[in-house]
This record gives C-alpha cells, sequence and structure tokens, in this order.
C-alpha cells in the first residue's frame, strides 16, 4: 500500500496544480490570451523556489516568468498571482478554524487557527479601508512612485494599475467556474494531503491530515530546511523525509516536462480546456500602446486629476489598442488606435466640449453628399460624452507632410482644389447676406472678449504692458500700439461686405488630408459656432498656417521670455512660402483690396481666438503663440496701410 499510497499523493498534487493553473488563468484572460506554457513553467519554477526560500519568494519568479512575455507584462501578472493567493487565504484560514473545532491538531492548531483568523480579519478591515480611502491612497501611490527614475515609476504605477483592476474586475471573471476550479483544486489538495500522511505514516512518521496540513501551512511551514538535522522533519526516518522531498520535487519536474510535449498534444490539451476559445475577446489593461501616453494617463488616474474624464475614457476604449495620440490645439482627442479586425481614428470629448464634437457629427453627415469628407464609420453621442471612428488609410496624410514630401506644384494644385470645391459646392449654394447683429456679437465675443483675456492674464500681463516686443532679435509694435486694427467701427464696416454661408470652420493645412496614391483629398474636424459664418474665416485659417507658421510653432517645445523679449526657433520652409505666395495671389484676383483685407484681419481674429485656449492648456509656450499674434498683426497693418511686407 505504501507504493500506492505515494502515486496517489503525486498525482492528486498534480491535478490540484492543474486547476490552479485554471483559475490562474482566469483573471488573466479577462485582458489577455493565457500562455498556459509560460504560467506551468513559472509555477513549477515558484514552487521549487518556495521550497527553499522563505516569505514565499517563489511566488515573485511565478509571476516574472510568464509575465515578461505577457502584453500587460510583469506588474499584470504580479497582480493575479497576489489575487491568486488572497482566496488561498480564505480556505487556510477555514481549514484551521475547522481542524480546531474538531479538536484535532492541540495546540499548533489551534495558534494557527486563531493566527489565520485574526490575519482575515485584517484582510477583511484593509479591503474596507482601501475602498474608503481610495483616492488618498492612490496619491501614496503616485508618491511613492514618484521617488524613482521615470522608467521604474511606470513599472510602479502599473503593478498598482493591475493590482486594483485586477480586484475591480473580479466581476468579469466566470464565478461559477472560478468556485469549480478553487472546489475541485482543494478537493484535490486535500486528497494528496491524506495520501501523502498516509505514506509518511508507512514510511515510519506517523501523520493525519490535520497533521500534513499544520506542516504545509501552519506557522512554522515545513520548506526544505525542515528535513535537515534539527528540522522540523530532521529526526524522522530517511525513508519519510524521502517521501516528503519526492511529494515536494517531482511534480514540479513533471510540471515543467509537460511544457516540453509535443505542439499537437499541447494543442488538444489546450483546445480540450478551452484556454482561449476562438471567439473570446479581450480588455486591454490600458488602452495606450505608448509609454509615455501611458505614463501620462496613470499620472492623472493617481493624481486624482479630472476622475469624470479617467472613468468616461476607460469605458470607451478599453476594448481598443491606442497606438497613437494625435490631438492639437483643441479639447477634443483624436487618437489612431486599432481593434482585432481593423485600424482607425477615433476623435472623442467630454461635456461642453462633447457636445461641440457632435455638432461636428451632423454637419459631417450633412455635407458628406457635396464635399470629400472623412468616413465615419461608427460614433455615439452619450450623457456628457461623444465620439466617433474615423476610416485610416496608410495613404492618406495631413497636408503639411505632404506639402514638405512632394513638389510644391502638387500641392498647389491640390489646394486650388480644394478652394474651388468648396466655392462651388458649398459657399455658393448657402450664400446669403451677412447679419449686422451677429457681426457685432462676433467682435463683442471673438475680438474684444478675447483681448481682454489677454490683458487681464498674469503671465502676459508685463509683455502687453509694453510698447514693443523684440521678437527673436526683430522689433515689432505690441498690440497696444496696433488698436486700431481692432476699432469696432473699422470692423463692423468691413465684415458687413464678408460673403456668409456653410463653411468649414477650421481650414488649417493640417484639416486637408491629401492621397499619396493619386490627387485625391477629403477634409477633416470641421468646426462650427462661428458666429460670423464666412468664408473668409476658412482663408484666415490657410493663411493661420502658411502665414502665421502655425503647425511649425505647435512643434516648437520651448521658449525664452525676458523683459519685452520672446526668443524661440522659428521655423519657416520655402514651401509655406511659395504656397502663401500663390493663395495670396489667388485671393488677390478675386476679391477687391477691402475684402482682402478682411480675410487678413479673420487670420489675427483667429489668433486671438487661440490666445485663452493656450493660457489654459499650454501656459508655459503660450508667450511663443502671444509673439506669433503679434507677429502676424504687424504683418496684417502693412498691409493695410499699403507698406510693403510679407503679404503685399
Amino acid at each position: 500500500m505504501f507504493g500506492v499510497y505515494v502515486v496517489a499523493a503525486l498525482v492528486l498534487v498534480l491535478v490540484g496544480h492543474a486547476f490552479r493553473l485554471l483559475r490562474w488563468e482566469q483573471f488573466i484572460r479577462i485582458y489577455e490570451r493565457p500562455l498556459r506554457g509560460q504560467m506551468l513553467r513559472g509555477m513549477a519554477g515558484g514552487y521549487a523556489l518556495n521550497f527553499v526560500l522563505p516569505f514565499h519568494l517563489g511566488d515573485v519568479f511565478r509571476a516574472v516568468f510568464p509575465g515578461r512575455r505577457m502584453k500587460s507584462g510583469i506588474g499584470f501578472a504580479l497582480a493575479t498571482v497576489i489575487m491568486d493567493r488572497f482566496l488561498d487565504v480564505w480556505f487556510v484560514a477555514f481549514g484551521f478554524i475547522a481542524f480546531s473545532l474538531l479538536g484535532q491538531g492541540g495546540a499548533s492548531v489551534g495558534a494557527a487557527a486563531r493566527y489565520y483568523l485574526v490575519f482575515s480579519l485584517v484582510l477583511a478591515v484593509g479591503l474596507v479601508l482601501v475602498v474608503a480611502l481610495r483616492d488618498w491612497l492612490k496619491k501614496i501611490c503616485l508618491a511613492f512612485c514618484g521617488l524613482f527614475n521615470e522608467t521604474l515609476k511606470l513599472d510602479g504605477m502599473m503593478f498598482f494599475w493591475s493590482l486594483i483592476n485586477t480586484f475591480k474586475d473580479l466581476g468579469r471573471v466566470k464565478i461559477g467556474r472560478l468556485v469549480v476550479n478553487t472546489v475541485l483544486m482543494w478537493a484535490a489538495y486535500l486528497g494528496s494531503y491524506t495520501a501523502l500522511a498516509a505514506a509518511l505514516t508507512a514510511a515510519g512518521q506517523p501523520m493525519r491530515l490535520v497533521d500534513v496540513f499544520d506542516l504545509l501551512f501552519g506557522r512554522n511551514a515545513a520548506d526544505f530546511a525542515a528535513l535537515l538535522p534539527g528540522g522540523t522533519l530532521g529526526a524522522a526516518a530517511p525513508a519519510a523525509r524521502g517521501v516528503l522531498l519526492c511529494w515536494f520535487v517531482l511534480p514540479l519536474i513533471a510540471m515543467w516536462a509537460a511544457t516540453l510535449l509535443p505542439e499537437n498534444v499541447r494543442g488538444a490539451v489546450n483546445q480540450a480546456t478551452q484556454a482561449a476559445p476562438a471567439e473570446e475577446s479581450y480588455l486591454n489593461l490600458l488602452p495606450q500602446a505608448d509609454e509615455h501616453d501611458r505614463a501620462v494617463f496613470l499620472g492623472k488616474y493617481f493624481g486624482l486629476e479630472n476622475k469624470t474624464y479617467v472613468q468616461r475614457f476607460l469605458q470607451m476604449n478599453r476594448d481598443i489598442t491606442i497606438l497613437q495620440d494625435y490631438s492639437a490645439g483643441s479639447n477634443a482627442t483624436t487618437m489612431l488606435c486599432m481593434d482585432k479586425e481593423t485600424t482607425f481614428y477615433r476623435k472623442y470629448a467630454f461635456g461642453a466640449d462633447g457636445k461641440k464634437l457632435a455638432e461636428q457629427i451632423d454637419w459631417l453627415r450633412a455635407q458628406q453628399d457635396k464635399l470629400p469628407l472623412c468616413e465615419i464609420l461608427r460614433s455615439e453621442v452619450d450623457d456628457g460624452c461623444c465620439w466617433y471612428d474615423m476610416t485610416y488609410n496608410p495613404q492618406a496624410v495631413g497636408m503639411f507632410r505632404y506639402l514638405h514630401s512632394n513638389p510644391v506644384e502638387k500641392s498647389e494644385r491640390v489646394l486650388r482644389g480644394v478652394l474651388q470645391t468648396l466655392e462651388e459646392k458649398l459657399y455658393k449654394p448657402t450664400a446669403r447676406a451677412a447679419d449686422a447683429a451677429t457681426i457685432e456679437k462676433y467682435i463683442d465675443t471673438k475680438v474684444d472678449g478675447n483681448l481682454k483675456k489677454i490683458r487681464e492674464d498674469r503671465s502676459l500681463r508685463e509683455l502687453v504692458s509694453c510698447d514693443t516686443l523684440r521678437i527673436n532679435g526683430t522689433e515689432y509694435k505690441n498690440l497696444p500700439q496696433l488698436e486700431w486694427l481692432f476699432d469696432r467701427e473699422r470692423l463692423c464696416r468691413l465684415f458687413a461686405a464678408d460673403p456668409v454661408g456653410v463653411i468649414h470652420g477650421d481650414l488649417t493645412i493640417e484639416n486637408i488630408i491629401c492621397r499619396t496614391d493619386n490627387d485625391g483629398w477629403y477634409l477633416i474636424d470641421p468646426n462650427t459656432g462661428n458666429l460670423h459664418e464666412s468664408p473668409f474665416l476658412d482663408y484666415g485659417k490657410l493663411l493661420q498656417s502658411l502665414h502665421g507658421s502655425y503647425e511649425f510653432m505647435m512643434k516648437t517645445p520651448r521658449v525664452a521670455v525676458q523683459e519685452n523679449r520672446i526668443d524661440f526657433q522659428l521655423t519657416r520652409s520655402a514651401a509655406y512660402d511659395a504656397v502663401l505666395a500663390a493663395l495670396m495671389d489667388d485671393l488677390k484676383a478675386r476679391y477687391p483690396r477691402e475684402q482682402v483685407e478682411s480675410i487678413l484681419m479673420h487670420e489675427v481674429i483667429h489668433w486671438l481666438r487661440l490666445m485663452p485656449y493656450k493660457l489654459t492648456k499650454d501656459r508655459k509656450r503660450a508667450p511663443m503663440f502671444y509673439a506669433g499674434l503679434v507677429m502676424v498683426a504687424n504683418d496684417v497693418a502693412d498691409f493695410c496701410e499699403g507698406k510693403e511686407g510679407k503679404l503685399c
């Protein structure tokens, strides 16, 4: 019978390990396909290290070994191991309490029962406190991670994020299967412990189930040191020590060897136990693929910045992967994303910006039969949130890139096509007379209102008070010296002659998408709510790009300010100069001088409208954009006064 007991103990402990593997993978498969081979090796190595090292340090290896190859990383693997061990504590506590109540095991088991009872209560209270003090604890996590360099900080935040979500997403685990796996795992383990007790008794070391249970999980749990002279079993019969050593080691060798079986055998086992059913889909632990984007998001999460935004962001994006953030100068976010089937752009916004984005969707759908526009794949407008997905084509690029990677003549041809199509399909069919009251409101809101915000901003107060500014070594009149440009009577007269109709509203170079495989193009990101809806606003937006160098400024990281001097790396390209010259020639040929002056003033107003956003969202670089406003205003003033300049 001795041999039967030993074989039964070995087989049953392997069965228990198999069900532990199935239970462990339930936490992993929420987010990714379980790598059973790596997980099995990690378990074998972890148990081996636990046998020779104290404090369950082998569980770290159990997490690190498969975590290196997991999509979600080592921190996530460690979080799932913690969850697995967390569930074990409750069963072990129940076991010791049951043995103690049955009067088995004596003082040792009674002490272990009290220890695990207290430990379980501490865990329960800890869970309650974690929930109650979660915001405070998030800040502590951020402060702790902030002690290290950026790489370790991100790793730390990813671990805490993984741990939080492993517990939060427990509801996504199939609870019935979790219970079955747990019950069968512990049934197999208890059966193995019973057979092991019988084998040890037969080998000369009398033991019962309670004794083996206490040996493995008691306050002085056995490890390799227990078999050495002076250890718990150091004085036991050699045969008994050999049995226990075999029981520890042989299953681990078998587990490691199982990963070396032929692929067709392993595949059949995986198929039979549904390692990853074909129809199964996975959440993203974090949707961002870029580490910098992850760090920024986790910094907001643990720093408790805009909790509503974080919650809605995760609800919206957990079933996709974010490849790159293309957000620029607006409160809406645009990202290149992918799911299991395709790659696409997603744009979203919340609150008032979400309502504005919903208006953008309405505009795109209303004009889709008239103009070449981006294709909307799907969209959703919910309480306080709006998003839509656009088609991604690797042959379609923004005009900024197209302009600087193709002959200028091609870009000029595309731009003429854009303006001609807008004129024929949008501007003329919707043309109407300008409204004096609307113009007054436009000036109140977009001109006077934004000038007031600039003057009152503390960070710009000293710059605005100067008569002149020296920008990159060149002297310019400051806005107080150009007040005549913004004279209400002058602007009302100028804008009264503007054509009015449906417009794009944000016709920057980057919102014109060009095809690299043909001469095609389409438009993205219209902007509604301009009040004075004149095609001249669209031309002004083009000038903000080509004349004001807006895209180049967006790529400039730093600006230095000292007294009335503003210095930054101002970049312009010959391609921009050539297309600007062609655009100005076209506008002068189509419109009388006074209307060209109106178009130029709308460019200045676009810079005015930009400033409050930059002062709020990009304060460090706001002086550079103020310099852009001043330089553009000086050029426009020269044009209006008939002086030689860039626009004449």
